[in-house]
């Protein structure tokens, strides 16, 4: 385990948090337009102007992304139909979580342990106001249960469908031999969020 991750783990400053929500917003919102200008040039979405990162607090500049995000699964959806919005979506999602989560590998000496990927997750989950508890059940799955999520009041259940397949993917970015899956939800009127990772036995859970 590298000395930052543990460090960032405990305590993450505001001014990491914020550039990294900027940098999480740019990677999901651009991948998002792409994919609505790629399949339908013609959309009427409109982008929104490009803001000064001096402008808004950290809760303001989440709820703005949060937005961008509904609204682009909406147009996705418009234009595409329900089915196809969310296979493409999910899929240009998974592959942003995938970068971010061995951007996060490089920066933080992530190890290979189940211990470390929680601490790597802490740090992300936090930039995005994501609170979250993780449990062993066996040697080869854990659960993960979020009972705070700042993303939620803007997320309509289908934007957290499509979006969700980012932290699916921030995991397997962060330990190939890892995986999640989602399966509940709060959009869906749930108070909490649950997802399962499963993981080879030689991932190392005891370190």
């Amino acid at each position: 385990m590298g000395l930052r991750l543990l460090f960032l783990s405990w305590w993450t400053p505001k001014y990491i948090i914020y550039r990294e929500l900027v940098h999480v917003d740019a990677l999901t919102t651009d991948a998002l337009e792409a994919l609505l200008s790629k399949y339908s040039p013609n959309s009427k979405y409109e982008k929104p102007k490009k803001e000064t990162t001096s402008k808004g607090t950290i809760e303001q500049t989440r709820d703005t992304m949060a937005l961008k995000h509904a609204n682009l699964v909406n147009s996705l959806v418009e234009e595409l139909g329900k089915e196809e919005a969310i296979r493409l979506g999910r899929e240009a999602m998974f592959k942003i979580g995938e970068k971010l989560g061995k951007e996060t590998c490089q920066k933080l000496g992530v190890g290979k342990s189940l211990k470390d990927l929680t601490k790597a997750a802490k740090i992300l989950y936090r930039i995005l106001g994501i609170e979250f508890t993780v449990e062993l059940q066996n040697p080869n799955n854990a659960v993960v249960t979020i009972n705070r999520c700042a993303l939620a009041a803007n997320y309509s259940e289908l934007t957290c469908q499509i979006l969700s397949a980012t932290d699916e993917g921030t995991i397997k970015g962060l330990n190939q031999n890892m995986k999640m899956a989602f399966t509940q939800k709060m959009t869906s009127g749930l108070t909490e969020c649950k997802a399962k990772i499963e993981f080879e036995i030689d991932g190392g859970t005891n370190n």
